[in-house]
């Protein structure tokens, strides 16, 4: 199969590196608009040993020009920009799969552009498909699976703890993580900080449950640290924001249906994902913490194979055949 990427940033990067090393697809090409990127071997800047002889382009059209089999978007969180970046590959016949959190199911927010997207890919029989490890896996497809066990599901309760002390410092301070306090509770009230996507996982839960959502209510609470936490520049005094928690209620016919709770935070000692459905038969399941950026790129690379069989248009990880990882061939 022959894949294409545009954004070679710390998620990118790590999906270039799974391209390369899997037998059953050919990396053609790569975009970046980086200046310290544009004009490299992709090797150099993804941090691959052997020269691939593919030179990272500052233009989408690079991509078309590679003629891939799927083209891979992981560039912006925010579907309206990604839908403009997608849709030229689209009407060229190429496959489109994105980390774009936003496009994992993206009818409630952007009803008139998700149609303009179906409609196109649909007419060049192509797929368009948003996945990733949140959205896409941890609070919605993986709870709707998890579900799949009980007789009846009267509610889903989602909590998702992250240690940012073992992420990338960007992250961290994508978070508000070594700001002031008052500085982060202002973007907070602003709904310009922190995850992007609670609300989408939602909206997919609740599709996946048959569900529909009539209101819902996202809140944040920032976290300061009252003892020395460790962060990327040693460790983070006391007073400082260390992180945030989120807290999404969605109700559907006047009653709470799901909660989804999600913390990242520095130095958090109990992380991990809990699932707890109630019903007639509770259902309760944890996983220990995963790897959240190789969680991504492994989820976006092991969607290839399947967007290939999926039928034409905007498609959901709920409409592909179940998502599973690759066995080891040597």
């Amino acid at each position: 199969m022959r894949v294409a990427i545009a954004g070679l940033g710390p998620i990118g990067g790590l999906i270039a590196k799974l391209l390369v090393e899997r037998p059953d697809t050919t990396l053609v090409g790569a975009v970046d608009i980086a200046p310290d990127k544009v004009g490299k071997d992709v090797s150099k800047v993804v941090g691959l040993e052997k020269p691939l002889g593919i030179t990272v382009q500052d233009s989408l059209e690079a991509l078309r020009e590679a003629r891939p089999d799927v083209a891979i978007l992981a560039t912006t969180s925010r579907f309206p920009l990604l839908a403009d970046q997608a849709m030229p590959l689209l009407d060229a016949g190429i496959h489109v799969v994105t980390t774009c959190e936003e496009a994992v199911f993206p009818f409630h927010m952007y009803p008139e552009v998700t149609r303009e997207v179906n409609e196109l890919a649909v007419s060049t029989q192509t797929v368009f498909l948003g996945v990733g490890v949140n959205p896409g896996f941890m609070m919605d497809y993986w709870p709707a699976t998890v579900a799949a066990t009980a007789p009846r599901v009267d509610r889903v309760w989602v909590e998702r703890l992250v240690n940012l002390s073992a992420r990338r410092a960007r992250l961290q301070e994508k978070l508000g993580a070594g700001q002031e306090p008052a500085a982060v509770e202002a973007r907070a009230r602003e709904r310009n900080i922190g995850h992007v996507g609670l609300s989408t996982s939602a909206y997919l839960l609740a599709h996946a449950l048959g569900w529909e959502i009539e209101s819902w209510e996202e809140t944040y609470d920032v976290l300061v640290a009252e003892e020395p936490v460790p962060w990327h520049k040693g460790m983070l005094e006391p007073g400082k924001v260390k992180g945030l928690r989120q807290t999404l209620v969605a109700r559907v016919q006047g009653e709470e249906r799901i909660r989804l709770v999600l913390q990242m935070s520095l130095g958090l000692e109990h992380a991990g994902d809990t699932v707890k459905v109630e019903g007639p038969v509770p259902v309760q399941v944890h996983m220990a913490p995963i790897n959240g950026d190789w969680a991504t790129a492994s989820i976006v690379v092991n969607a290839l194979r399947r967007v290939r069989k999926a039928r034409p248009g905007l498609r959901t990880v709920l409409d592909i055949p179940p998502l599973v990882g690759t066995g080891a061939t040597g």
